[in-house]
């Protein structure tokens, strides 16, 4: 602009629609919800081969014809998930101020229930596919799960922290 022209105050398209603010601030785009669904079913695939590594009977250390192992097994699986679900119930419950709150919620538990039956499926595959085998006449030698409560573990971390939090925020503002 020069110093000879007169600004345009009569210009009817201030502020450009790049810096208007959204009509609907309750809805979250599409991509949002397909981020926290993926990324909680990625998480799920190496919550799985983790679990298959790090395991007791698995893939590195631990005998599977002792019995004693079997249970650190599944508590290997459920502490894995313990830690996946504080994670990812912190970061939404750090996000519940933004639009698209209730998108993103069901998006984040949804994903972490089918991340928890991934984790399942990875770790039991892996040890099909490459190892250790059980012995044939000793059930529960195999490396498999035997208490499916672990696998409610993650997705319900989660829902708890975010619920707190919820809680928490509601309370401070009526104060």
């Amino acid at each position: 602009m020069r110093a000879s022209q007169p600004p345009d105050t009569g210009s009817g398209n201030y502020p450009p629609p790049v810096y208007a603010v959204a009509e609907d601030r309750r809805s979250v785009p599409p991509s949002g919800i397909y981020w926290w669904l993926g990324s909680t079913v990625l998480l799920g695939a190496l919550l799985g081969a983790a679990w298959w590594l790090l395991a007791p009977t698995g893939r590195l250390f631990g005998d599977p014809e002792v019995a004693a192992d079997w249970v650190l097994r599944d508590l290997t699986l459920a502490g894995l998930e313990l830690v996946a679900g504080i994670a990812v119930g912190t970061v939404v419950a750090l996000r519940l101020t933004l639009p698209g709150v209730v998108s993103r919620i069901v998006a984040a538990i949804g994903g972490s229930i089918l991340g928890s039956l991934l984790a399942l499926g990875v770790g039991e595959g892996l040890a099909h596919l490459l190892g250790p085998h059980g012995t044939e006449g000793l059930p529960g030698s195999s490396f498999v799960l035997q208490s499916y409560g672990a696998l409610a573990i993650w997705p319900g971390v989660a829902a708890v922290i975010i619920f707190v939090t919820a809680l928490i925020g509601l309370a401070r503002r009526r104060t």
